[in-house]
């Protein structure tokens, strides 16, 4: 079994590589300093599990490690500070092939607690849809999606069903800017079509589903008939940058092509802008509570009328691409 490191705390590391290291069948893999790094080695040379410290399972980027941890069959041992924050994780982590122990547990504990999470092990691979063989879009039609914590998940179960003939696609996905670029690999393993961050500029193509990079500077339909994007420079729009409210205030010219969704997120960032492209003429859509793991940025928008449709995140994609078909004169 071959075990990779992650801790910020160079005295932490040590102590875990000495002690993965002395184990017996246990290779020890690399060493990472931070949740950027570890994305980047597990994506290059998937270890089979990663043991991580509990500061860095607290950051929320660690819900895009998890996904990606989740689509390469790796399992994950996070060491709690206190057998107290140990328990607090384990009800964080419920049953997404993560074991939680702490500092003090012994070697053999730690090897114990490593070999128990690796017996779960399920079929790897991210599930997906089997996208539609042949739909046929309307012509300039652009789909828009925004979402915050929990919308990794949510966002490989929208696209799961998408076709690589898909409407052009933008998303504005609240992370840090050091996971913007792996998070569009992320999604591109789980869609049929291309996904990648966008370039300022970008034509809007058939087929290809644009993240947002960074954070550095807003995603934005350019003005003039929505067949560009850009990245807008400014300051962060309801307390985000990249912002969902932006993404979706500059889409209201061309409201009448537009069809978005608002999935699970904190706060209420894209709430303004949805109810704008509601009353332009989109059609809007926003996860329900049911599905949703954090009910703040639909619960805003849905509240301030802004949502069309409210439904659970497994029909999402569908309808998106539904209200996106080209409708036959019969």
């Amino acid at each position: 079994m071959r075990v990779m490191i992650a801790d910020a705390n160079e005295q932490g590391r040590r102590h875990l590589a000495a002690t993965v290291g002395a184990m017996r069948g246990v290779t020890l893999g690399a060493c990472a300093a931070d949740l950027s790094e570890t994305y980047h080695a597990a994506e290059s040379r998937p270890p089979q599990a990663v043991v991580i410290a509990e500061s860095l399972a607290r950051l929320p980027e660690f819900e895009v490690m998890q996904t990606l941890f989740r689509a390469l069959n790796i399992r994950c041992v996070v060491v709690a500070d206190t057998p107290l924050s140990g328990e607090r994780l384990v009800s964080r982590a419920g049953t997404r092939g993560i074991r939680v122990t702490h500092m003090g547990a012994s070697q053999d504990e730690l090897r114990q607690c490593l070999f128990e999470v690796l017996l779960d092990r399920p079929a790897a691979g991210v599930a997906r849809d089997v996208p539609p063989e042949q739909m046929n879009f309307q012509p300039g039609r652009l789909i828009l999606i925004g979402a915050s914590t929990g919308g990794v998940d949510a966002l490989i179960r929208v696209l799961s069903g998408f076709p690589a003939n898909c409407p052009p696609t933008l998303i504005v996905q609240h992370t840090s800017g050091t996971f913007s670029a792996g998070l569009a690999r992320l999604l591109d393993r789980s869609t049929a079509a291309r996904v990648a961050e966008a370039q300022d500029r970008q034509a809007l193509a058939a087929g290809t589903i644009l993240l947002a990079p960074g954070k550095d500077h807003h995603l934005e339909i350019a003005r003039g008939g929505g067949s560009h994007c850009r990245l807008q420079e400014g300051p962060p729009v309801s307390g985000h940058r990249p912002s969902v409210d932006a993404l979706f205030q500059s889409a209201v010219p061309v409201a009448a092509r537009v069809s978005a969704a608002i999935l699970t997120g904190m706060g209420r960032d894209g709430a303004e802008g949805m109810l704008a492209l509601h009353r332009a003429g989109a059609h809007t859509i926003g996860q329900d509570q049911a599905s949703a793991l954090v009910y703040g940025m639909p619960r805003a928008a849905f509240e301030l009328g802004g949502v069309r449709e409210q439904m659970p995140i497994d029909r999402i994609g569908a309808a998106l691409l539904g209200s996106c078909v080209r409708r036959s004169a019969a």
